[in-house]
């Protein structure tokens, strides 16, 4: 899933110049759509968070994909310079709601005792979705076309990542499923995690985290 949002997103710049010539825009009118959609993404995270934290968070991120999808396709399609900005703008929402924040949402009710392990392998995905898409994205507008470079990275999502999310997520451990063997009780290894660590909606409330000095310190250095 991080895969495909990383690597479509971060593909922008190959499509920059193709798009820019075709219908005689600047490139900074263009940029203007990117920037507006992470400006979009942005202040959407927290209210993706929230809706991973209320609702099942693999069908948010799955609707996530899906718009995702969607909009990649309808970008092959665009005539005018507000069809971009629009929709970058429902790109952007798209993949806020596939975001990492609903990867952790799973990942911290599947993992205890090597949650920070599991997350930092999860978070690969987005270095290799750019690492792999950003060349296919190239080499399908360097030989047949930007446009089918757009829909190449909307079937990817659609037709490959889409179904993996149905089929390889779930989004909370049942009895006996727990990943590194804790059910709230102990682990393999003997260690007990019977306090409320192993519950991934254990700990500090928003409101208390907001006043800690580390959370705007984090917050700060994501946000910079």
């Amino acid at each position: 899933m991080l895969f495909g949002g990383a690597g479509s997103r971060f593909s922008f710049g190959v499509f920059l110049k193709p798009v820019t010539e075709e219908f005689d825009w600047s490139r900074g009118s263009l940029a203007g759509a990117l920037a507006i959609a992470g400006l979009a993404t942005g202040a959407l995270r927290p209210v993706a968070g929230l809706l991973a934290d209320r609702y099942d968070p693999k069908k948010i991120a799955s609707i996530g994909v899906l718009i995702g999808g969607l909009a990649l396709l309808a970008m092959s399609q665009v005539q005018e310079l507000w069809h971009v900005y629009l929709t970058f703008i429902i790109m952007g929402i798209g993949f806020t709601l596939a975001s990492p924040g609903a990867v952790a949402k799973i990942i911290g009710a599947w993992f205890t005792k090597r949650r920070a392990l599991a997350m930092s392998l999860a978070g690969t995905g987005s270095a290799a979705g750019e690492t792999a898409l950003v060349p296919i994205a190239a080499l399908a507008v360097a030989y047949i076309g930007w446009r089918e470079g757009y829909l190449i990275l909307g079937g990817i999502l659609l037709i490959l990542i889409l179904p993996l999310v149905f089929l390889l997520l779930k989004s909370r451990p049942g009895p006996g499923e727990h990943a590194d063997g804790a059910d709230g009780g102990i682990t393999t290894d003997g260690h007990d995690l019977s306090s409320g660590s192993a519950d991934p909606n254990a700990g500090m409330s928003l409101g208390q985290a907001c006043r800690t000095g580390l959370f705007w310190r984090l917050t700060i250095g994501f946000f910079i």
